[in-house]
């Protein structure tokens, strides 16, 4: 490249407009169209098979919804972008598995419970000393001649 005639080629590769340059759109890195169109095959089918058993056991009718999920569990099965695929990841564990309780939750349902229980617990004391009175006024009424009362 350090000739004349060099320099004219260099100059003339360089301002050449490109037909397809460099890697295709939608095929990450480490890939080419052809391999990553098996992978994807081979996700997409995985993908059906998995959603088909989690609307069985999540009772899923609707098919939008396994459309979606089919779509976040191919995501998650091809290389690509790791956001992309946390992103399918917690899409498909948001929808398939109930969120832990927050610990005001926890606690406020501890106090209530322990307030029922404290309720339930001064009610058995009154019935008890209802049942006590009324037997107290059952012995006294035995008791008591015909003409006293």
């Amino acid at each position: 490249m350090s000739t004349p005639e060099g320099r004219e080629l260099r100059r003339q590769w360089s301002t050449k407009p490109r037909i397809n340059g460099g890697r295709p759109k939608g095929v990450p890195d480490g890939h080419t169209k052809e391999t990553i169109a098996v992978v994807r095959k081979e996700a997409k089918k995985s993908a059906k098979e998995t959603v088909d058993m989690m609307a069985k056991k999540f009772n899923i009718e609707d098919e939008y919804q396994k459309d979606a999920l089919r779509t976040a569990v191919e995501i998650m099965r091809t290389d690509g972008q790791t956001r992309e695929r946390l992103a399918a990841a917690r899409l498909v564990l948001d929808f398939t598995k109930s969120k832990p309780a927050t610990r005001s939750e926890v606690s406020i349902g501890k106090a209530e419970d322990f307030l029922a229980s404290l309720v339930l617990e001064v009610d058995a004391e009154v019935e008890e000393e209802e049942s006590e009175t009324d037997d107290d006024r059952q012995k006294i009424e035995s008791s008591t001649p015909e003409a006293l009362r």
